[in-house]
């Protein structure tokens, strides 16, 4: 449930803190007044699209911040997302002037994508362009698997239809390339042959240049680790004998003064790593290999790395990848050729999406009839007396969401054969039938807060009246915010916001605050009335205001 909304320089809103209350508020005002400046500011501290227009003109950047009180699925999410969580959860926006935004929950740094993710576990949107959506037979398919809850069978069903496709395309490639298949199959086959009597292994080119690059260069490497010898251990005058006699020297010296046994110490330490040293070069030089027919023999391992590197057009350290290459596309293309076995795994997957359609389809059946029956009642109350909606799931070429497509049939009263929606249904009664459909998926809406933006455009009078005690009898198992021009509606709030408009020194700028009883009475004469406002429509207003609540 929304608890706080917090916005700055929001459009024409320089700063607004308002607290949100469980039931149904309703938000009212002038036209023009920016009554639905607070659902696009909700709109976009939930992941909505930004833009700098939303910008108060002269500042530097906008602000929205929503607090919600937290409920289980959000609770998870958070966890799953390592986001701290408490008992609520707040969510902030910022959008500057060269358009860069960026979002927080709970003072973490988080994607759009995110806070899209929890917004839809906290608050569900019903715009006021929601019955033009409803002519759409795709969208009319959405409100009957979002009815029926049918996520996880759309999941499978869209699993099934990638492997038939996958499988369809292979066999279609297998049997319509026939001819460019095996050209390919007998370059391939030629390139194999050549790699195959090389035999790469993995790592073999570097391997081998390097021990190619240090037997290329033995008679330095002898002459230079001989020098090396002589200057330790063999030579006349050679480190080690040098070290010695002056670490014996200093052992004289240190009979008369002890200072000198240390450096003592210390040089007889320096003549053992010499000695221990030139033995290690020793013993690596006598296991040390430098034939000249080993030299030879990596000569003729790299010429033949470099003659099909040419041939290929390849690299030679990329000799070993391209063989494995070329044996695996091999594999593809003698698999391909068994067109009766891609013909068979073609014909198990499509049966297998088939029979996870069927599942699908079944399920869509009874959400129908459910739904059907469901505003079919509704329509009964909004003054479509005898009138129906039937949902058909007429079959359709398969596709990724399954067998059918959907459509509306509607009467708009008794004895009238229901047609499609898109042919007989008026403004009004699409309206009615758009509004009865929002309040009937909205009550198996996991999440508890609920926004309606004047969603009863087109109607009025009775029906209005009607469409307000629908709302508030939704308001009291979830949080309903409702943008509204009829005075039939807002009466029956349980609290009532007014947005005003006012403009000081040249700048306009609006302002939401919540009413109070009697503030509520002149609002409603207000919009029963227009600018005039008299006891009698008072009266009235007080009157509708104490219906409701008698109703409810």
């Amino acid at each position: 449930m929304l608890s706080l909304l917090s916005l700055k320089d929001f459009v024409i809103v320089p700063e607004l803190t308002i607290e949100a209350d469980k039931g149904l508020t309703c938000l009212t005002g002038e036209t023009g007044a920016g009554k639905s400046i607070l659902i696009d500011a909700l709109q976009l501290v939930l992941g909505a699209r930004s833009d700098t227009g939303v910008i108060r003109e002269g500042a530097q950047r906008t602000e929205v911040a929503a607090e919600f009180v937290l409920t289980q699925r959000a609770r998870l999410w958070l966890e799953h997302n390592d986001i701290e969580s408490g008992h609520s959860v707040l969510m902030r926006r910022t959008v500057d002037t060269n358009g860069r935004s960026r979002c927080w929950i709970n003072g973490s740094s988080v994607t759009v994508t995110q806070m899209r993710e929890l917004a839809e576990r906290l608050v569900d949107i019903h715009g006021q362009h929601a019955h033009q959506s409803l002519l759409k037979p795709a969208y009319q398919l959405q409100l009957v698997d979002g009815f029926g809850n049918h996520r996880p069978l759309l999941l499978e069903v869209k699993k099934a239809w990638d492997v038939w496709q996958k499988a369809l395309a292979r066999l279609t490639e297998a049997t319509q390339h026939q001819e460019q298949l095996q050209a390919e199959s007998e370059r391939l086959s030629w390139m194999q042959e050549v790699l195959d009597e090389l035999s790469p292994q993995e790592n073999e080119w570097k391997r081998l240049s390097e021990e190619h690059d240090r037997l290329s260069h033995s008679a330095d490497i002898v002459n230079n680790v001989r020098s090396a010898m002589e200057h330790l251990s063999t030579g006349d005058n050679n480190a080690s004998r040098l070290v010695t006699l002056a670490q014996i020297a200093l052992t004289h010296a240190g009979k008369y003064d002890s200072a000198y046994e240390n450096y003592a110490h210390a040089l007889s330490d320096a003549a053992s790593l010499i000695d221990d040293t030139a033995r290690d070069i020793a013993h690596y030089m006598d296991r040390l290999d430098l034939d000249d027919d080993r030299l030879a023999e990596i000569e003729d391992r790299l010429n033949a790395y470099w003659k099909i590197s040419r041939k290929f057009h390849r690299a030679p350290e990329d000799i070993h990848a391209l063989w494995i290459e070329t044996r695996e596309r091999l594999y593809e293309i003698e698999a391909s050729a068994d067109i009766d076995g891609l013909r068979l795994l073609e014909t198990d997957a499509r049966k297998a999406f088939l029979a996870q359609a069927s599942r699908l389809s079944e399920a869509r059946k009874e959400a129908a009839r459910k739904l059907s029956d469901a505003v079919t009642r509704e329509m009964q109350s909004l003054s479509m007396l005898g009138g129906r909606l039937e949902i058909t799931l007429p079959e359709s070429a398969p596709w990724a969401g399954g067998v059918e497509r959907c459509e509306f049939l509607v009467s708009g009263h008794a004895g009238a054969t229901p047609r499609a929606l898109t042919k007989v249904a008026s403004g009004g009664e699409l309206a009615r039938i758009s509004l009865a459909i929002s309040v009937i998926t909205a009550q198996i809406t996991p999440v508890p807060t609920l926004i309606f933006d004047e969603v009863d455009t087109g109607i009025g009078g009775a029906v209005a009246e009607v469409v307000g005690r629908l709302l508030r009898r939704l308001g009291e198992s979830r949080q309903v915010l409702c943008v509204t021009h009829l005075p039939q509606v807002a009466a029956c709030a349980n609290q009532q916001w007014l947005v005003e408009k006012q403009t000081e020194d040249g700048v306009t700028t609006s302002r939401l605050r919540a009413l109070s009883e009697a503030e509520r009475i002149d609002e409603i004469a207000r919009m029963s009335g227009g600018l005039v406002v008299s006891d009698a429509t008072r009266q009235a207003a007080n009157e509708m205001i104490q219906t409701a609540k008698n109703a409810g």
